[in-house]
């Protein structure tokens, strides 16, 4: 395999990743209103599902994929039901429940170390920095995980978009993410709502996490150490918008390897080590410049000029 293709099967599986779990930050938000710094330790989570299932029962881990999504939903949810949705029938704001979601990922990744420990000293199998390339397979010349990866991420926007868009239960999770108030009194049951809505974001975490170890070396903290990039996507593409979270995603994932890459090559190749600082730059930048992302840029594009062109292209189609 070239080192060209080595390169781009490297940036289009960990973006597909990344857009993976930046939409599910993103629909966490919607719903929650709070960042939740706890959505990368569920990728954690998914990681080691991985690791057992292949180390433990020695089977490819791409049969743990849907455990890992359901693992993954019921820690969620499991979580939201114990700790957010307590504080804030208690009256905690969204600094406690942001704070408390930052406590949450500490406690994953805590016990994430505590099961490896444990795993080495019943099954004499170590789970720190491991790769499991070997329970892959090859299509076309290509790794299996580079396909999945971006098919899966394709397939997750698609059933994300028919669930929120013709389904009763996307419906209701819309109409909860834009007023919970009024939701509650047309009928809707926000706490199921918000109950299913943890799920899939904890069930896409973990999804994407149980692919992270088929390409890339992985640790009880590679999940929570993924947050910053999963932020700069989910920013990138608007805290609002799910579709714009998988163009963030992309962007951020590509930006991080490609940037790094280059500046080793042209550079120094020790700078390689700056890599995590591409995601914060990112985060730092969309702040200051657009808050809202992509969709500021877009809402301002057809506010000026740009827009009011193709305005007055549309409304001539439309006259003809």
């Amino acid at each position: 395999m070239a080192e060209l293709s080595i390169l781009w099967i490297n940036t289009i599986t960990y973006s597909s990743l990344i857009a993976i779990l930046s939409i599910g930050f993103t629909l966490t938000y919607l719903t929650a209103k709070i960042p939740n710094f706890a959505h990368g330790s569920y990728a954690g989570i998914g990681i080691y599902v991985s690791w057992t299932v292949s180390k433990i029962f020695n089977i490819s881990p791409y049969y743990g994929f849907p455990l890992s999504f359901v693992i993954g939903g019921l820690v969620s949810v499991l979580l939201y039901v114990l700790v957010i949705n307590v504080i804030t029938r208690l009256g905690g704001g969204d600094v406690v429940l942001t704070i408390s979601t930052l406590a949450i990922q500490i406690l994953l990744t805590a016990l994430l170390n505590i099961y490896v420990y444990w795993m080495r000293d019943m099954y004499g199998t170590y789970g720190m920095g491991f790769m499991l390339k070997e329970y892959d397979f090859q299509l076309g010349g290509y790794p299996g995980i580079f396909i999945v990866s971006l098919f899966t991420c394709i397939g997750a926007v698609i059933v994300l978009h028919i669930l929120l868009t013709r389904t009763r239960t996307g419906i209701a999770m819309r109409a909860t993410a834009e007023d919970p108030e009024l939701a509650s009194v047309l009928g809707i049951n926000i706490e199921n709502i918000q109950k299913m809505s943890w799920f899939l974001t904890g069930g896409l975490a973990c999804l994407a996490g149980s692919m992270y170890p088929l390409w890339f070396q992985s640790y009880p903290t590679s999940g929570s150490g993924v947050i910053t990039s999963i932020m700069a996507g989910s920013l990138l593409g608007g805290f609002n918008n799910i579709y714009g979270a998988i163009i963030g995603g992309f962007g951020v994932g590509f930006s991080e390897i490609m940037v790094t890459t280059w500046m080793q090559s042209a550079i120094d190749p020790g700078l390689g080590r700056w890599r995590p600082l591409v995601p914060m730059i990112i985060l730092v930048a969309v702040l200051l410049l657009e808050p809202r992302g992509l969709a500021g840029v877009y809402d301002r594009i057809m506010k000026g000029p740009i827009g009011d062109r193709l305005m007055s292209l549309r409304n001539k189609e439309a006259k003809a």
